[in-house]
């Protein structure tokens, strides 16, 4: 019998301050090791779109590690606006 896993990463505040500097970076490093192999969902107060969340992701790799290859970790990356 084949077991499936129902497991994700729920981030509260990530439009916040503790997410864009450290949060971010250590789920990006993750998910470059191949060590982060579920789905992240990223849960905050303000009314941001889908866009704002990953420019702001994306800044925040920049900072940290240099890569321009965000992309690779906005996949993995989904928002909605409850």
């Amino acid at each position: 019998m084949r077991t499936s896993h129902s497991d994700a990463l729920v981030v509260y505040g990530v439009t916040g301050d503790l997410a864009h500097k450290m949060i971010f970076p250590a789920l990006y490093a993750m998910v470059k090791r191949g060590t982060l192999n579920v789905p992240i969902i990223g849960v905050a107060f303000p009314k941001w779109t889908l866009e704002h969340v990953q420019k702001r992701l994306t800044h925040s790799i920049q900072q940290s590690a240099g890569s321009t290859t965000s992309g690779l970790f906005i996949v993995f990356c989904r928002w909605s606006n409850m």
